[in-house]
């Protein structure tokens, strides 16, 4: 698995930032807002990790869909 790290980071940290402030200002538990936007931003790095690793566009047509 040869893939950059930076990319799914830089994607995943604003929204993970942004949920946990959320949760914080609407709730006012601070343990709850870092526990959830941990869980967010984590979750979506491994969204995009994976489909970074896994995901392709550049696949090979298929016979009669042209």
């Amino acid at each position: 698995m040869r893939v950059s790290l930076v990319y799914p980071s830089l994607l995943a940290l604003p929204p993970g930032i942004a949920f946990g402030v959320g949760t914080v200002v609407l709730t006012g538990r601070a343990g709850l807002g870092l526990a959830a936007g941990v869980g967010v931003g984590l979750g979506l790095f491994l969204l995009i990790l994976v489909g970074t690793e896994f995901g392709s566009t550049d696949r090979e047509p298929r016979p009669g869909r042209e």
